[in-house]
């Protein structure tokens, strides 16, 4: 499986705290996952340690995450009046309903109805071929990231950076095919103790072939910078 055997070199290449995270949305749950209910900004921090996580409809203890995920339709009746209240009265993310309902229309769609279980691994334990790679890490390695990404094709991606941490970490790269970066919503941030330096970057899997193979020839990877005759090297 050649995905698990870029988690070491990508570690050691960027200096990561634990594994890039495979996510894999499929119709079999993987073996040798941990058992219970799981929060995704929680299997997010759980899998880069080791962890592997089947999250389903059963399984997922956040009912926005289920529908963000797409593993459930989005909440109606009662429970999207609760969600609705919760959102402006609770969390305070939004102003108004009608904010939230502008949020929601104006950002990609969640893939409902896609798949039975969005499983959580190291990428070096991924079993299940990966549709993307999550990188937990400082504004610094995001920077190499994006640079890695972007040196074959120099295509700039087109990144959403409002809504869930499960809609931007998973949900949006998985539709739209796009390099994501997320900053995470403040609650995930402030209640599952993520430190205040990190960010997420998502890399979807068809793109990270083209990333390895950079590393050895780009700059932000281990190639180093040459300077021309003439051209100032800059000082630190």
């Amino acid at each position: 499986m050649v995905w698990q055997g870029y988690s070491k070199r990508l570690r050691e290449v960027l200096g990561l705290e634990g594994s890039p995270i495979a996510v894999s949305y499929s119709m079999v749950p993987a073996s040798k996952a941990k058992s219970g209910k799981h929060w995704v900004c929680q299997a997010l921090l759980d899998a880069r340690e080791g962890a592997i996580i089947n999250l389903s409809q059963e399984s997922c203890a956040c009912p926005g995450g289920i529908w963000h995920l797409g593993l459930g339709p989005r909440p109606s009746g009662e429970a999207d009046k609760a969600l609705k209240k919760f959102l402006v009265e609770g969390e305070k993310l939004f102003c108004s309903i009608a904010t939230f309902h502008r949020a929601m229309t104006l950002t990609t769609q969640p893939p409902v109805g896609l798949a039975d279980y969005v499983v959580f691994a190291p990428l070096e334990k991924a079993e299940i071929v990966p549709d993307l790679v999550v990188f937990l890490c400082t504004p610094e390695q995001a920077c190499r990231l994006v640079t890695l990404a972007t040196y074959p094709d120099g295509l700039p991606p087109k990144t959403e950076i409002v809504g869930s941490t499960c809609h931007m970490v998973i949900a949006y790269p998985l539709v739209s095919g796009e390099l994501n970066i997320s900053l995470l919503d403040y609650t995930s941030r402030k209640y599952q103790n993520y430190k205040p330096e990190e960010l997420f970057v998502t890399i979807p899997y068809h793109r990270l072939l083209g990333l390895v193979g950079s590393i050895d020839l780009c700059s932000a990877g281990t190639a180093k910078v040459e300077f021309p005759p003439g051209f100032r090297e800059p000082t630190n």
